[in-house]
């Protein structure tokens, strides 16, 4: 079953995408982010290629929904005088959880990946911020194959709400390290409609964020 033309209005211009970043002392899992002198910032999550939120590609396959997460590392202090290359961050995990946000019960699975990515932290002085930008698994191909998103593919409507669309805000928890050994992490949230787009031209495509941070 085709997504009609009007249920793309559901959410700005089929995806819509929002950073809710911590901007307290905790960060996800309890990690103390007031212990290192140095802040990760995810700056940016970004949709990749025109198929975000497809359970199910033109050419009738089926695959991972990635995202472009971009970070940069700031130091807390003007004062700081610690070598910079001990204040590096490496990120080395990520996990995903589900919230629906259409009135639907059932949720895909969260999950937990590796990851390894330096973020070299940005001298004091220095105005151009080094950014590090990777590209990430957010919903894998196989959840598109278990309920609620293969209920979009057959019999083409989730169940619990009668519609052709799934939507749901997807948290994004990054966990590493600097190399001097201090813990850090920092979350951000995407909220996703998942359709059966395939054939649909410029179905789910186009997409935007805002910038945040957290200390």
């Amino acid at each position: 079953m085709r997504t009609p033309n009007v249920m793309r209005g559901i959410s700005t211009v089929g995806v819509l995408l929002v950073l809710t970043l911590l901007a307290g002392c905790k960060a996800p899992g309890d990690i103390d982010n007031t212990v290192a002198p140095v802040s990760l910032i995810l700056t940016s999550l970004s949709a990749v290629g025109g198929n975000f939120g497809d359970v199910v590609n033109d050419d009738g396959t089926v695959s991972d929904t990635p995202v472009v997460a971009s970070f940069v590392a700031r130091l807390k202090s003007s004062n700081n005088t610690t070598a910079p290359e001990l204040q590096e961050i490496v990120i080395e995990r990520y996990e995903v959880t589900y919230a629906r946000t259409d009135g639907g019960e059932r949720l895909p699975a969260g999950m937990q990946r590796a990851l390894v990515a330096k973020v070299q932290v940005t001298p004091n002085g220095v105005v151009t911020e080094r950014t590090t930008t990777v590209t990430i698994t957010l919903v894998p191909a196989s959840q598109k194959l278990q309920p609620p998103l293969s209920h979009l593919i057959s019999p083409g409507f989730e169940p619990d709400t009668g519609f052709p669309t799934v939507t749901v805000d997807a948290t994004l928890r990054f966990f590493g390290h600097t190399v001097a050994g201090d813990q850090v992490a920092v979350q951000g949230a995407i909220t996703i409609q998942f359709a059966n787009y395939a054939g649909d031209e410029g179905a789910g495509r186009g997409a935007g964020g805002r910038q945040g941070g957290s200390n």
